[in-house]
């Protein structure tokens, strides 16, 4: 939560103990007091099924937007009905507390989704006010996108499972309490804005969203996808965070950037080359690479697939050049003798008419490359079948994304 002032499940507590009375308090899973604030930690049961009556105290367990606690009060004197009756008024203070935090953190929700979604124009400035105060801290602000990955988004009850353990993993990764705000903005995805300051600069946002992927990976055992979007000055410019983050994501897919975050101040050359036409791509493949090696070892019409042997080469040289051209590394990457790689560099360059070997050339290879993946990956072909073919060669190119991530 961006707002100043007291967190809402603070205010429902103290609201709840004004109508319970003294002897009313609240502690986490830990025994740690969470209402009141300088009450001391004390052993909780471990029963969790009920009313659990333990140390002079009746206790019941209530899990809300992911967070365990104990709501307890003394055990009043009079009897049985006395009580059945602290039992029940403890309960519907649970009740209480459940169902309001729920309904603002959803308004709140659904407020920041708007405003990532449709830009401040689409939000109430009253709404505006109340969930979105000036944070003091924050100097400026960035969006991390996770989304779930292909194999893992299939529409569906599993999908909801799924993402809501993503969303209960990134609550905790980056708490409320510190600013941040965690937001589902598709079936597949939630975004979380990160307010940067000192002491989360925009670096630390991307090794934090490096460090959810091995998280998700070890302890939900699934694959998703991380952007980080542009940053902003103001919170009410936050969309175009967003939308710079949904770039991102489709940019380091489409020309395969060797990244495990997606970062769109990272993306370098690509964020220039992506949304040209395919003509001019073609064009500019022609033009490096010489027609007669563009229709016989690059271009894929549809329908066909590149030879083994040409996809060895050009994989190979994709290797020397992430390789800064060094033989021994590239020849230990390949897992080839020395002479085997000098003599798939030097076949290169026959076919092609250029160099590999120097830096000029290298560097108009390389754009060449990320550009024949670029339209193997997300521009149609000319034909009626590109509609069909599209979705195979992009479901293609992000398993193999997430192999190499692995």
């Amino acid at each position: 939560m961006i707002e100043n002032g007291k967190p809402d499940d603070i205010e429902f507590i103290e609201k709840i103990a004004e109508m319970m009375g003294p002897g009313f308090g609240v502690c986490d899973g830990a025994g740690k007091s969470v209402f009141p604030s300088d009450a001391p930690a004390f052993d909780i049961p471990d029963d969790d099924g009920g009313i659990v009556t333990a140390n002079g105290r009746m206790f019941f367990a209530v899990r809300a937007e992911g967070r365990d606690l104990w709501f307890y009060n003394d055990l009043p004197d009079g009897g049985k009905d006395a009580v059945d009756g602290a039992a029940k008024a403890l309960r519907i203070a649970a009740l209480f507390y459940v169902e309001n935090l729920s309904a603002v953190n959803s308004k709140r929700n659904e407020f920041f989704r708007q405003l990532l979604i449709g830009g401040r124009d689409s939000v109430a400035q009253s709404d505006f006010a109340v969930n979105s105060g000036k944070n003091a801290a924050a100097q400026e602000y960035t969006v991390m996108l996770v989304t779930l990955a292909e194999a893992e988004s299939a529409e569906g009850h599993g999908q909801e499972d799924r993402l809501s353990e993503v969303a209960a993993l990134l609550e905790y990764a980056f708490p409320e309490k510190d600013g941040f705000v965690t937001v589902r903005v598709r079936s597949d995805a939630c975004a979380v804005i990160v307010p940067l300051s000192e002491d989360m600069k925009f670096e630390n946002a991307v090794e934090a969203a490096e460090s959810v992927i091995d998280t998700v990976r070890t302890e939900l055992a699934l694959e998703i996808n991380v952007s980080v979007g542009c940053r902003v000055k103001q919170l009410k410019n936050i969309d175009s965070s967003f939308k710079t983050a949904e770039k991102a994501l489709l940019i380091g897919e489409a020309f395969d950037i060797d990244s495990v975050v997606y970062s769109y101040d990272k993306l370098g050359v690509a964020r220039i080359l992506y949304g040209q036409k395919r003509d001019v791509c073609e064009s500019y493949l022609r033009e490096v690479f010489g027609n007669s090696f563009f229709e016989n070892c690059l271009r894929i019409q549809e329908g066909e697939t590149r030879s083994e042997g040409d996809d060895e080469l050009i994989y190979t040289i994709k290797m020397y050049l992430k390789l800064n051209q060094n033989v021994t590394e590239t020849a230990k990457a390949l897992f080839v003798h020395r002479n085997t790689l000098n003599y798939r560099i030097e076949k290169f360059n026959k076919l092609t008419g250029l160099d590999c070997t120097r830096f000029e050339d290298g560097l108009r290879i390389s754009i060449g490359f990320m550009l024949v993946n670029y339209l193997e990956t997300q521009l149609p072909q000319a034909d009626e079948n590109a509609a069909a073919a599209r979705p195979a060669r992009e479901g293609t190119a992000r398993q193999k994304k997430q192999a190499n991530k692995r």
